[in-house]
């Protein structure tokens, strides 16, 4: 996501998500992967925004989306809900939590424990990290400040586990841009040195954006990866800048459309699915960046989903 959404995590307290779900880490062959939805997608539909109408609240959303057909969703704030309100309105609705997204802080020596608990409090044991938190500041070092980063991953991948839970990574574009001295990307570099312990979501719009192919990236660092992002979210390069589509829904299965009339090609969907599958992938969670108002684009990416024969 953009830095909008690291602006809403904040400073939240931590949770999250279906490490110990059925199909998580499953062996290749396995069931189909559920399908989530990611709650920032309709973050305006739950909590409303300044100078606009008030949202309808979580326990309504929840409500809405079991309507959909959604099995799980991934949080991103809690709306000022503690661990028991919390497990109450899944359990009410049906719906398990796949996973929460925090900034990098809650991954610190002096909040792991705590974020673990609170994970714990409501049945959820898988906690990713997006943001700028994970990327150096100006005038940073790309090789050092990585170093410290996969150092410190691993250590708090390593008290985690104590607790039964796992952390993670979520993906833009720049994990595929920016290049270490020596050529390596930053995501390569991350992967190949952090824990097993330390998973990977993938956010495959940002992927296919950055001109990357989400499908190698189970190839190349496998059995990582309980949840992925399902979003499109298509960009292109114009005299090295990249841009992205000013006209865009957000629906998964619909090109991307630029003001100048160019459509690009949505991700390779039925290219994704058996390599997931083969993974053990555990969870599609669907992420839209527009509509957050309402139920559209989650409404309408399910369906595409359910097409597809995924849910």
């Amino acid at each position: 996501m953009k830095l909008s959404r690291r602006a809403f995590l904040g400073s939240a307290l931590t949770a999250a998500a279906g490490v110990s779900l059925p199909g998580f880490c499953a062996p290749s062959g396995a069931k189909k992967a559920g399908v989530a939805v990611q709650l920032y997608s309709i973050r305006e539909y739950i909590g409303g925004r300044r100078g606009k109408a008030a949202g309808v609240g979580l326990e309504r959303a929840l409500a809405d989306l079991a309507k959909i057909g959604y099995k799980a969703v991934e949080f991103a704030g809690y709306y000022g809900h503690n661990a028991k309100a919390l497990k109450k309105m899944l359990d009410d609705n049906g719906l398990v939590a796949c996973g929460t997204h925090v900034g990098r802080g809650e991954f610190s020596p002096d909040k792991i424990k705590a974020a673990c608990e609170f994970n714990l409090g409501y049945g959820n044991s898988l906690i990713i990290c997006p943001g700028g938190g994970n990327f150096p500041g100006k005038g940073q070092d790309l090789d050092d400040f990585l170093k410290m980063l996969v150092d410190y991953y691993n250590k708090a991948a390593e008290t985690a586990a104590t607790f039964g839970c796992k952390i993670g990574l979520h993906n833009h574009t720049r994990e595929f841009e920016l290049k270490m001295k020596d050529g390596t990307t930053y995501w390569d570099y991350f992967f190949s040195n952090t824990s097993k312990n330390v998973c990977m979501e993938q956010d495959v719009g940002w992927t296919t954006c950055a001109g990357a192919d989400p499908c190698a990236q189970y190839v190349k660092y496998p059995r990582r990866a309980p949840t992925l992002h399902a979003k499109e979210n298509a960009g292109y390069l114009d005299n090295g800048h990249r841009r992205y589509a000013p006209i865009f829904e957000g629906i998964l299965g619909q090109p991307a459309k630029f003001n100048d009339g160019r459509t690009v090609t949505p991700v390779n969907w039925d290219a994704l699915f058996p390599v997931t599958d083969a993974d053990g992938v555990a969870w599609y969670v669907v992420e839209c960046e527009k509509n957050a108002a309402n139920l559209k684009a989650v409404t309408e990416s399910f369906k595409f989903l359910q097409s597809k024969g995924r849910c």
